[in-house]
Parts: C-alpha cells; structure tokens; sequence
C-alpha cells in the first residue's frame, strides 16, 4: 500500500511568511512532518509527497525529508481561495492510480495498519456523526444553504436517508477503489467551483469538511461502497489519540486534531518523541529555525 502526504503552501501564508497552520509555534509544525514521515518511513517502503515548489522547498530541500517520490504540482490550485486548504489533499487523490493512504503530517504510526483495513474499498480514521458528536457539521452545513443555496443532491440524498450529516474523519483517507476516487474528487473540485464566486459569504476554513469529509460519506453510500474505519465507531476526541505517552504499548496510532496542537503537554511529547527518536533531525530542526533559513 502506498502512502501520500501532501503539502499546499498556499493556505499558509500570511503577509510575506507562514502561519503556523494550526500550531503555536512553526518549530511544532516541523516536528510533526518530521515525525510523522520517519514513522510511516520505518513501516512503508514508498511513501510519496504532493506539494508545489515552496512545499518542495520546505520539506524536501531544507528538511531534506525522506519521501520516496514527489510530485510539484500544487501550484496550479493557487487561483482558489486560500482557506480552502482541503482541496490539496483532494488534488493528492486524484492524481493517484493505484491503491493508496493519505495521511495528514500531524498523524503518527507505530505499526503497519491491518491487512483487513488496507485491503478495504474506501479508508478513513472514523466516522463522524454530525448529531451525535460533532454538532458543529450541521451548523456549517445550514450555513452553506442559508448563504449560497446550492449543494450537490446527494448531501440531499444522504440526510433523507440518515435524518443526520455525516462523515469521514479524514485524518486518514484512502481505499483501493480507484473510480470511487475519479468520481468523489470530480464532484469535489464541481462543488467548490459551483459555489466559488459566494464563498466568502460562509466560513471558508469549515467549508473544507463539508466537500471533503461529508461528501465522501454520501458518494461512498450512493456508490454501496463500504467504508473501512481504523476506528470501529464514532467518537469523541479523548485525550488517548494524542497521549504520546502511551505510545506504543498502550496505543499505536497519534492524530494531533483541531486543539490538541495548542495542548502544551501535548507540544512537550510531541518534541520529547522527536528529540528522542529523531535527535538528527530535531536538531537540524533547531538549526534551521536560528538561522532563520525555515
């Protein structure tokens, strides 16, 4: 199974620099490139980055980290709003031919995953449920009809069926089905050109799980498409997924999601891990940051 990481700049600039996509401090973000490539590294003989040139140069050049392949293409999404982050990861999908994971840079592995799960049709981390857990789903979703008045049918077909919104946490996303992945990232890029001249009417960050997450549910239920889930149900985010301190005999699989970055014991682990595991790489880190060159 290959696994893809991708990295568009763009939604990270700010002014003439970077934000911190997410992060306190961008020596965190470092880290968790870092980290998260040499453990997928230890389990995956290829594992492959999409980027544009300043990804490239970032990760490749400066970080010198050790993806297997690269494809510099994702500068041709720079005519997109630059909040709609998503859309590098959906571009990262469509290119690929064969069976394949994308895993976002703040997950960490310290086992293959299951032959069952990488054999599965389609891929995610875990369902959501928009009622149950994760509320928030339908308040950007009633926003997006509120505000623009447009969403593909089978969102539509999806609530009538489930009277819910749900979706993929796509911390990891994937599957073996490859004209799945034709048709889900076709109606993806369809999606936010239909609604791209009023999209500053809604929140543009939130948007992204709307195209990405919840229209992958919909089309894997309209398509019959059984989706393997790393984890079985839907969840609350406990602080298990990010405890590093469990890792590996208690836990073998970290995702830093939404406000587990700005965690400060979480921060420390993360960076304890690197430091400890990766001390080449944490202190090249270190380096490159005082002499300002990342």
């Amino acid at each position: 199974m290959k696994i893809v990481q991708s990295f568009w700049s763009k939604p990270g600039k700010k002014g003439d620099g970077f934000n911190n996509f997410g992060w306190p401090d961008r020596k965190f973000n470092f880290f968790a490139w870092t980290l998260s490539l040499l453990q997928f590294r230890k389990y995956y003989p290829e594992v492959e980055l999409v980027t544009d040139k300043e990804g490239y140069n970032l990760l490749v050049e400066k970080l010198e980290l050790p993806y297997t392949s690269t494809r510099v293409c994702l500068d041709e999404l720079n005519d997109y709003h630059p909040e709609l982050f998503a859309l590098g990861k959906i571009y990262a999908y469509r290119l690929q031919e064969h069976p394949f994971i994308h895993v976002d840079n703040d997950v960490f592995i310290w086992e293959k995953f299951s032959d069952q799960l990488v054999s599965a049709a389609l891929i995610g981390q875990n369902l959501e449920d928009g009622d149950l857990y994760n509320r928030f789903y339908r308040m950007i979703f009633f926003e997006l009809v509120d505000k623009i008045g447009y969403y593909p049918d089978v969102l539509n077909d999806s609530l009538d069926r489930n009277h819910r919104i749900l979706a993929v946490n796509a911390g990891i996303l994937g599957g073996t089905s490859m004209d799945f992945f034709k048709l889900y990232t076709r109606e993806a890029f369809e999606f936010v050109d239909k609604v791209s001249s009023k999209i500053n009417r809604i929140n543009v960050k939130d948007f992204n799980t709307i195209f990405e997450q919840v229209l992958f549910h919909a089309l894997a239920e309209k398509k019959n498409l059984k989706i393997g889930y790393y984890r079985k149900e839907p969840i609350r985010y406990r602080f298990d997924i990010a405890d590093f301190t469990l890792v590996p005999s208690r836990t073998k699989y970290i995702h830093l999601i939404g406000a587990f970055k700005k965690n400060r014991a979480v921060l420390q682990q993360l960076e304890y891990r690197l430091m400890t595991d990766y001390p080449d790489n944490y202190y090249k880190i270190l380096d490159l940051i005082r002499k300002n060159h990342i």
